[in-house]
């Protein structure tokens, strides 16, 4: 089977086997699925709370220890992985606990880098209290 081409004046298109090819154009499938997309995006960073939302660097947190300790720490001491911290303040020294937080011990991974002396302080508070 012999394939035809033709070229015409028009820089724009050529005839292949009877077939019309532009040239130097996007299909409009493409270009509706870039608007589809588009549009996604933007809905998505309206409406998805929370998603690119951005917090105050200034802003007091009263509750910074719990909020590291529920979102760090419980991930193992609440499951079973890991010992329960319910009263650690009464077995183990500040200075001890701070240490181990800093440091790592045993299985736990040391995550002082992750977190300022004033956050580990609040975790050392809110350990106080947990009961």
């Amino acid at each position: 089977m012999k394939k035809e081409y033709q070229q015409h004046d028009s820089k724009d298109e050529d005839i292949v086997s009877g077939i019309k090819i532009e040239h130097n154009k996007v299909p409009k499938l493409l270009v509706a699925v870039f608007y589809v997309v588009a549009i996604w995006a933007i809905g998505y960073a309206i409406f998805m709370p929370g998603k690119l939302a951005v917090e105050p660097a200034a802003a007091p947190q009263d509750n910074k220890g719990e909020l590291i300790f529920t979102g760090t720490c419980l991930n193992c001491h609440a499951t079973g992985a890991a010992p329960d911290l319910k009263g650690v303040t009464d077995r183990m020294s500040e200075e001890d606990i701070k240490n181990v937080i800093k440091k790592g011990r045993n299985t736990m991974p040391a995550i002082g880098h992750l977190y300022t002396e004033k956050e580990i302080d609040k975790v050392y508070e809110y350990l106080e209290d947990y009961r």
